[in-house]
């Protein structure tokens, strides 16, 4: 284990950037996963997800159709169009009543999918961009995606703690939100619309299977381990940080994709964690 540790910090210089993003943009998603959770809504993470990957494809087909957009040259027109596109779809789902039903979820999935390489079929370099983000990649990362996932994993760190109580009645019982005299509506929204922007960010810089893996893997392992709410707001997002330094550690030791290996550990981790909780239900 020390050799690969060793083995691990000396390409530092090369892929620490990617590391530290990695670890920022797991616990962003991870705490943004409590409410998602929370709502029982884990097909919407799914289908957000996908919503960016089409707002990636479109921002580039846009591009081609006007060469004062070409993502080549401004880079951050793929990152717009895919955290718009997810801010949107989040936005739509929300103004649904009640629950978001799975086969909406589905549905939208489904259509982005599609959408995505539909749109760039033709396209010389698009569909392979767009195969890039599904596969996940870490090693794109930039310094600038390691100030955006610190800056909002701060913001959204704080806002979670100084608002936990609203956040979580609102995400677990609407009813008694509304019943209470809380902005139920205006809080669903504004979590919607945070997850949708945070999915966006994480999917440009990691793909989509890391995204939707660390958006719902670590709280649901983090509801089998806790007996409060609360609590999840921190297990998740330190387990996520946790699995993924061991994770990326292994994978670089075995020269394996960093994403899949996490996302892989995150699933396993969630094993024990159901066997845990399963023991403490059947408790006195």
């Amino acid at each position: 284990m020390s050799q690969l540790l060793d083995d691990f910090l000396s390409s530092w210089s090369l892929f620490g950037t990617a590391w530290l993003t990695g670890w920022l943009c797991a616990a962003l998603l991870a705490l943004l996963g409590v409410f998602t959770v929370a709502r029982r809504q884990v097909l919407v993470g799914l289908a957000l997800s996908q919503a960016s990957t089409l707002g990636t494809a479109l921002a580039i087909w846009l591009g081609e159709l006007a060469p004062s957009l070409d993502h080549h040259q401004h880079h951050g027109v793929p990152l717009v169009g895919a955290c718009l596109l997810a801010v949107v779809a989040a936005h739509l789902m929300t103004s649904l009543r009640g629950r978001v039903p799975d086969a909406a979820a589905a549905w939208i999935w489904l259509a982005c999918s599609a959408g995505s390489v539909l749109l760039l079929a033709h396209s010389p370099h698009g569909t392979e961009e767009v195969e890039t983000l599904m596969f996940s990649t870490l090693i794109g990362a930039s310094e600038l995606d390691l100030y955006v996932f610190g800056t909002a994993l701060l913001l959204a760190g704080f806002a979670a703690a100084r608002w936990s109580a609203p956040l979580l009645l609102t995400a677990t019982d609407l009813q008694t939100a509304r019943a209470l005299g809380l902005p139920a509506t205006w809080i669903t929204r504004a979590t919607a619309w945070v997850t949708g922007l945070g999915i966006g960010l994480a999917l440009h810089a990691t793909g989509t299977l890391y995204t939707f893996g660390y958006l719902v893997l670590p709280a649901l392992t983090a509801r089998h381990l806790c007996r409060r709410m609360r609590s999840m707001l921190w297990v998740a997002p330190l387990l996520a940080v946790a699995t993924s330094m061991v994770a990326f550690v292994l994978a670089h030791g075995a020269d394996l994709p960093p994403a899949q290996v996490a996302v892989m550990a995150q699933a396993v981790l969630l094993v024990p964690a159901w066997s845990i909780g399963r023991i403490r239900r059947r408790g006195p």
